[in-house]
C-alpha cells in the first residue's frame, strides 16, 4: 500500500472561534492549519495590532505540541534577528494557548512564486535574507528544520522585498550528542517533506547543514518554479531525496534572466546528498551569493561516506513500506553480481573479540514513567539509558505512567539513539462538583 502525502487542512469549528485573547479583540482569521489558527487582533488599551497564533482546542491536551509551541516562542526570541519573526508573548489560560506575534503585511514566498516569476536580483536579495536569518538561528545552535517558501515571508520595504522567516515550531536545539529522533504522537517525521534533507528523510540525525540543503530546495524552487523532487507518494518521494541526484539548475529564471554559473553550483552544492559535500555554514552560503561571479570551483567529487549505509538501509525499508514501488521496476536478475565472488573467510577459533554496546536513551513526557521490556522486567523509570549489545534483536519496550495510557515502541540496536516520547493522557470523566471540574480542568504540558 502506497503512502501519499496529506496536505489537507482540518479547520478549527466555527462555534469555538474566539472573540478575544486576553486583552487583543480579535478582528479577522489570517490563516489556518492542521495545528492552529493565526488571528489579526488588536491590543484593546493601546490599540496595537498584532498577530495571535493559537492552537486548536482538539490539541490541548497533547503535552507534546504545547511544549513544541512553547519551544517555537522561546527560540524566536532567544535568536532576536531582524528576519526572524518577533515573538511578544506566550500565553498558557484555560481553554487557550496562544503567542502573540508581530503582524506581518504582505504574502509569503509561495503565494508570490505562484503570482509571478521572480528577477534573478529578487531571488539573491530573498536567499541572502534567508541564509542570514538561518545563519544567527545556527549561531545559536538552533536549526529550523522545516525550511520551506511557506515560512518565508515576503513584506514590502522601501520598494523592496524585507524577508522574516516563519515558523520555528519544528526546530532542534543542538545540545546533545548522539541520534535523536523526536515523534510526533504518530510517529511521523517532523518536517515537510518535499524540503528535506536526505538525512532527515531517512530519520537519520540533522545539523546545520540539513538547512542548507532546504535552502537549496528553496532557492531551486525560486529558479525553476518548482522543488527539485515532486512525488506525490511519500515512498517514492523519500527514495527520490536519498537515491536520485537532483534536475540540472536552470540557466534561465522564469523571467528569463541568465543564472550565473556561480549560482548554479551554489545550488548544486546545498543539494549535494552528502552532507560533508554541502557548504559547511550559512556564512559560507552567504559569502558565495557575494561573490557569484567569481570562480569558486565546483563542488568536491562524491566519496563513499559512512552515514551513507544507514541511508542506504531506510531506502529498503521505504520500498518496503511502498509494497514493491521500486523493486518492481527493477527484475531480480538486473541485481546479478558481475564482480568476483570474494573467498569465504577462514573459521578460527580465536576468542571472538568484545562486542560493541550501543545506548538506547529513553525520555518520555511527562518523566517518570516505567519502562519494562517484553519479558516484564522493569529497566527503569525515565528518563533512562539502556545498554544494549550492537547489532542483536530489536529491543522491545512499554513505557507505562499512571493517569496515562500504556506506549509500546520497537528500537533497533544499530547504533546509539535518543527517543523521546508523548505519553496520552487517559480520559478524565469532570467530577459532579463544578469547582472541583475546573481545578482538575488546568492544563499542565509539563
Amino acid at each position: 500500500m502506497t503512502r501519499s502525502l496529506n496536505l489537507s487542512v482540518v479547520p478549527e469549528p466555527v462555534a469555538t472561534a474566539p472573540t478575544s485573547f486576553g486583552a487583543y479583540v480579535v478582528e479577522s482569521l489570517l490563516g489556518e492549519g492542521t495545528m492552529g489558527c493565526v488571528y489579526q487582533a488588536r491590543h484593546q488599551t493601546l490599540g496595537r495590532r498584532v498577530a495571535v497564533k493559537s492552537l486548536h482546542h482538539r490539541l490541548l491536551n497533547d503535552t507534546s505540541l504545547v511544549r513544541r509551541f512553547l519551544q517555537e516562542a522561546r527560540l524566536v526570541n532567544t535568536i532576536n534577528h531582524p528576519h526572524i519573526v518577533e515573538v511578544h508573548d506566550f500565553v498558557e489560560a484555560p481553554g487557550h494557548v496562544y503567542a502573540v506575534m508581530e503582524l506581518l503585511e504582505g504574502e509569503t514566498l509561495t503565494a508570490r512564486l505562484a503570482s509571478k516569476p521572480l528577477s534573478l536580483e529578487g531571488v539573491v536579495r530573498i536567499a541572502t535574507q534567508v541564509a542570514e536569518a538561518l545563519e544567527a538561528a545556527h549561531a545559536l545552535s538552533v536549526v529550523h528544520r522545516d525550511l520551506k517558501p511557506d515560512n518565508v515571508f515576503l513584506s514590502p520595504r522601501d520598494g523592496a522585498d524585507w524577508v522574516k522567516v516563519l515558523d520555528f515550531g519544528v526546530a532542534k536545539l543542538l545540545v546533545q550528542e548522539g541520534p535523536r529522533v523526536i515523534e510526533t504522537q504518530n510517529g511521523d517525521l517532523l518536517g515537510t517533506p518535499r524540503y528535506m534533507a536526505p538525512e532527515q528523510a531517512a530519520g537519520l540525525d540533522v545539523d546545520a547543514r540539513t538547512d542548507v540543503y532546504a535552502f537549496g530546495t528553496v532557492l531551486f524552487e525560486m529558479l525553476a518554479g518548482k522543488p527539485p523532487f515532486e512525488s506525490t507518494v511519500y515512498g517514492q518521494l523519500a527514495a527520490d531525496i536519498i537515491t536520485r541526484p537532483p534536475p540540472p539548475v536552470p540557466t534561465l529564471t522564469r523571467n528569463g534572466d541568465a543564472v550565473s554559473e556561480g549560482l548554479r553550483r551554489l545550488v548544486t552544492a546545498c543539494l549535494a546528498k552528502n552532507a560533508d559535500h554541502r557548504p559547511a555554514s550559512m556564512g559560507d552560503v552567504l559569502w558565495r551569493l557575494g561573490h557569484l561571479d567569481e570562480d569558486v570551483g565546483p563542488p568536491e567529487q562524491l566519496r563513499p561516506r559512512r552515514w551513507m549505509v544507514p541511508v542506504l538501509a531506510a531506502v529498503v525499508v521505504v520500498t518496503l513500506v511502498c509494497a514493491g514501488l521500486l523493486l518492481a521496476r527493477a527484475p531480480v536478475k538486473a541485481v546479478t553480481v558481475v564482480a568476483p565472488t570474494p573467498p569465504l573467510p577462514v573459521v578460527t577459533h580465536e576468542a571472538p573479540s568484545p562486542p560493541t554496546t550501543v545506548s538506547i536513551v529513553v525520555e518520555s513526557v511527562p518523566p517518570g514513567a516505567s519502562v519494562i521490556d517484553e519479558t516484564g522486567t522493569s529497566l527503569g523509570l525515565t528518563p533512562v539509558t539502556l545498554k544494549r549489545e550492537q547489532g542483536t534483536s530489536a529491543l522491545k519496550v512499554r513505557l507505562e505512567l499512571k493517569g496515562y495510557e500504556p506506549l509500546s515502541r520497537e528500537f533497533g540496536t544499530t547504533e546509539s539513539l535518543h527517543v523521546e516520547l508523548p505519553l496520552k493522557r487517559l480520559a478524565v470523566h469532570a467530577p459532579k462538583k463544578q469547582k472541583k471540574a475546573v481545578t482538575e480542568g488546568v492544563l499542565d504540558p509539563f
